[in-house]
């Protein structure tokens, strides 16, 4: 997924572009624009100091009157906070269906189908924000109180100074797109996961989809947030944000629940107190600076009763929110009554299809896909209309009499799905958790055969996977090797893996996979090329950054004479250090820096996560007097400072390679390969200083044999994948 970081000092400032015009004009195609408008060409991508343009990975061609793809693309305007009116016209020379999202995915216009020469325009409001809360009566200048990573890399879209229109469909094709500022009414959302913005596939909210089922004149702003509940509403000062932007006559939509019930096992509140006592305080805020509340009752989970009826899961909260409507005499909509005949309409098994499935045939029975969230947002649209509040007159012609008995057919929706994937579960509600197991990448002899796959439940039995079979041939590099294969799972949802080509190589090999078993081209990475005396590139490792939103790619290198030798080098004439680059999309690269210089030689460096920290492992490579042992050190930053290196951890006299590691429970797992001794071995610990051996506990397949593990990577899997390629022969 495309992820855009940012600073609120930045956010603070107003582009030179913003505060030119009061409407911006943006025409598509290789021909002279009219006078007022702006020229945009196929090759223009996003640039600050422009102000606009299509975001990284947009693959458009041109016309002369229009832009076109085969594939979704994004465009981005910089735009000062509010509303505005937004006119698109599409249409090419062939056939075309787009459809337009905004922003995180807001689902805007739905399938605009163009003949072949003509073209169609459309208008919708969007509202832009950022964090910033200016001083407004009862509310206190600051900013909101954003969640890092997750509103400012994965989420970053929402809460930037930039219109981000995703076009996408059968040929998007966009001729001109005007924005105009406008003063209109605003419909307000604060809720948890099942309401906000989900950054990326499979997941999506009634939120998101609300905007389709609205006429222009009325821009939905979106403040829920995953994991949160009325009282981080109030202490991250979203609730604070909504009333500073607040106009008299604007209605704000309050849905929580999901989390709001875990402060009851936390001894920290309940439904029909602490959940009450919040409600009333937002409902207060919100008439005391000219808005209208409507409380939403949150719908039910996904789980039937032997009756094929819903299992209630959150009657009191749905009862403590009926009850404050009553009381405060605000409008309400009661969502979870609603979302019960819509899910047994469908029935226990087929219920399935309204929710996110991030891995193959594993439900989340919390949060919602695009069709579920499609139907959710017609119910609430039902219950607004109900309430006869004058917002109600901005549904669109057609809606608001949904049956949530009759939802739509499964088979007949069609929005397509944005390309953002994720694999990241939406916070809260973690008892609804996808299990999994985990999944390790090897070699076996020198590495002509390839990538060979082993899976376990329990993180100490390990079954090779297709009967040992190797699941991808090495195919580039002058050796033709696969050694040292490293594999993560990338917020796209795409596995992408990196591996030691040969002995002698200043590349590295690259290749990507939704399923493990169906592979992109091969490519060689020069990573090491431009480096005169780059003896080899070898064990890399690459791991995904939530923090800035890009891969980090290392592996150790000698360059001839680059470092002192010393006793500390190790054999021959090898002398490691650790380098790396970065990249977002495979495309292009950062130019190859140094990563990591202990003062020795060094190799086989990986990245672990234990008790809420992250460490570096590594090998010391010296030979003279021998090491060839496992050291850790705190890693704060991926990209560093690094911490002290501790004492060696691996078992005394013996020399050690290709270290991996996974969270199991509470213990923290290091897999290695005794690669003189030829088995595999592990340690075990719990507060990442003490260790066990615990190599006698595992069991490898094919240990003793020429076919044994080296030089592996472990990762988390769902069991659902491993169940697949269980199957694969």
């Amino acid at each position: 997924m495309m992820r855009r970081a940012f600073a609120l000092a930045v956010l603070a400032s107003v582009c030179a572009h913003a505060a030119a015009a009061e409407a911006w004009h943006f025409s598509f195609g290789d021909r002279q624009p009219a006078a007022g408008h702006t020229a945009v060409r196929a090759d223009m991508q996003y640039d600050g100091k422009r102000g606009y343009g299509f975001e990284p990975g947009a693959e458009v061609r041109g016309s002369t009157a229009y832009l076109t793809s085969d594939r979704p693309f994004f465009f981005s305007a910089d735009l000062p906070e509010g509303n505005y009116n937004v006119t698109v016209t599409l249409g090419g020379n062939e056939a075309s269906n787009t459809t337009v999202k905004a922003e995180l995915r807001r689902l805007m216009l739905e399938r605009v189908a163009t003949a072949p020469g003509a073209t169609a325009t459309r208008t919708f409001t969007v509202n832009i924000r950022t964090p910033r809360i200016p001083a407004a009566v009862g509310v206190a200048a600051g900013a909101v109180e954003l969640k890092v990573p997750r509103e400012t890399v994965q989420e970053a879209w929402a809460w930037d100074r930039r219109l981000t229109l995703e076009f996408n469909g059968e040929h998007p094709a966009i001729r001109a797109i005007d924005i105009t500022p406008v003063q209109a009414p605003t419909l307000f959302l604060l809720g948890d996961s099942t309401v906000c913005d989900q950054p990326g596939e499979p997941y999506n909210s009634w939120g998101q989809m609300l905007p389709r089922f609205l006429k222009p004149g009325i821009a939905v702003a979106n403040h829920g947030e995953s994991g949160e509940t009325y009282r981080d509403s109030l202490t991250r000062r979203r609730l604070d944000k909504i009333l500073s932007a607040m106009r008299p006559g604007d209605t704000v939509l309050m849905q929580f629940g999901h989390n709001d019930q875990k402060q009851i096992k936390e001894g920290k509140g309940g439904p029909f107190t602490t959940y009450k006592d919040e409600i009333r305080n937002h409902v207060e805020a919100i008439r005391a600076h000219g808005g209208t509340p409507v409380i939403v009752s949150s719908m039910e989970r996904r789980r039937f009763d032997a009756n094929g009826k819903v299992a209630p899961s959150l009657t009191d909260y749905a009862e403590a929110a009926r009850q404050s409507a009553q009381e405060l005499r605000v409008a309400f909509i009661d969502l979870n009554a609603m979302s019960k005949p819509f899910y047994e309409a469908l029935g226990p098994e087929k219920s399935a299809a309204a929710f996110a499935e991030p891995q193959p045939g594993k439900a989340d029975n919390t949060h919602h896909n695009n069709y579920g969230s499609y139907q959710l947002a017609q119910a609430v649209l039902t219950g607004l209309r109900q309430t006869g509040l004058p917002v109600a007159s901005y549904i669109a012609d057609g809606y608001g009499n949904f049956d949530p008995a009759h939802p739509d057919p499964v088979a007949a929706f069609a929005v397509p799905p944005s390309p953002q994937f994720t694999n990241e579960r939406p916070l809260g509600d973690e008892q609804n958790a996808s299990a999994q197991g985990y999944l390790f990448t090897y070699f076996i002899g020198n590495g002509e055969d390839g990538l060979h796959l082993a899976a376990s439940d329990d993180g100490y039995h390990w079954e090779k996977l297709g009967q040992g079979r190797s699941f991808l041939k090495p195919g580039i590099g002058n050796a033709k090797l696969m050694r040292d294969p490293c594999i993560v799972r990338g917020p796209d949802g795409v596995y992408h893996m990196v591996w030691t080509s040969g002995w002698k190589e200043n590349n590295i090999g690259y290749a990507s996979s939704r399923d493990l078993i169906h592979w992109s081209a091969q490519r060689a990475l020069p990573v090491m090329a431009h480096e005169p005396g780059t003896l080899n590139a070898w064990a890399p490792e690459i791991i995904y950054d939530e923090q800035r939103g890009e891969y980090l790619i290392f592996w150790a290198s000698t360059v001839t004479g680059k470092f002192p030798q010393t006793d500390g080098s190790s054999e021959d004439k090898y002398n490691h250090r650790m380098y790396a680059t970065t990249t977002k999309d495979f495309a292009t690269f950062t130019p190859t820096r140094l990563f990591y210089d202990p003062g020795f030689s060094v190799i086989d460096a990986t990245f672990l996560r234990a008790n809420g920290k992250r460490y570096l492992l590594v090998k010391d490579e010296t030979r003279n007097p021998p090491r060839k042992y496992l050291q850790v050190a705190e890693a704060p930053d991926l990209q560093g400072p690094l911490g002290k290196l501790s004492s060696p951890i691996s078992p005394p006299g013996v020399w050690v390679e290709g270290p991996t590691a996974i969270q199991v429970g509470a213990d923290t797992i290091i897999y290695f390969d005794a690669y003189m001794d030829k088995h595999y071995g592990a340690l075990r610990s719990r507060d990442m200083v003490h260790w066990e051996d615990v190599s006698k506990q595992m069991h490898f397949p094919d240990e003793g044999t020429p076919q044994r593990v080296r030089h592996g990577t472990v990762i988390a899997a769902p069991k659902e994948l491993l169940d697949s390629l269980r199957r694969t022969k």
